[in-house]
């Protein structure tokens, strides 16, 4: 007996055959790479698809038109702030008011400086605000990030 030739295949399933071929090893290896970035969650492994954090703003040209422990001038002053939550648990009492904990922001002092680059600079620092008390006007303070665009 002579062995059966198999049927040939029409041009459109030969075209979908290869295209198929062709893609898979790309499906593989997408599939390899959303695995790849494993979570915790709960305790629980998981799978995230979602890209990695990076901040947008880190590095670029940033301003405010007032900070705390300045004035318009670009002059050092000390301004009294308080955070209304995040102070330190066990701090020193003299820093607390009513449970707020408080300090003085001075440009002046680099270490109770908080400039608006803190904003984007990467690190725990952060940009304060000039308190209510040295002025009204204070309650609107415009923040400016020029992302290059």
């Amino acid at each position: 007996m002579m062995a059966s030739r198999p049927a040939a295949l029409s041009p459109d399933l030969r075209t979908q055959r290869r295209v198929a071929l062709l893609l898979w090893p790309l499906l593989l290896t997408c599939g390899t790479l959303a695995s790849a970035q494993e979570l915790q969650t709960n305790g629980l492994n998981g799978y995230s698809l979602h890209p990695p954090y990076f901040n947008l703003a880190e590095g670029t040209k940033i301003s405010a038109t007032a900070t705390c422990g300045e004035e318009d001038t670009g002059r050092s002053v000390q301004d009294l702030y308080c955070k209304l939550v995040g102070g330190p648990v066990s701090g020193d009492p003299s820093q607390t008011i009513r449970g707020q904990y408080c300090d003085i922001c001075s440009q002046a002092e680099s270490d109770r400086a908080h400039p608006i680059t803190n904003a984007v600079d990467g690190t725990e620092r952060w940009w304060q605000s000039p308190p209510l008390s040295r002025n009204t006007e204070f309650n609107e303070v415009n923040v400016t990030l020029d992302l290059g665009q």
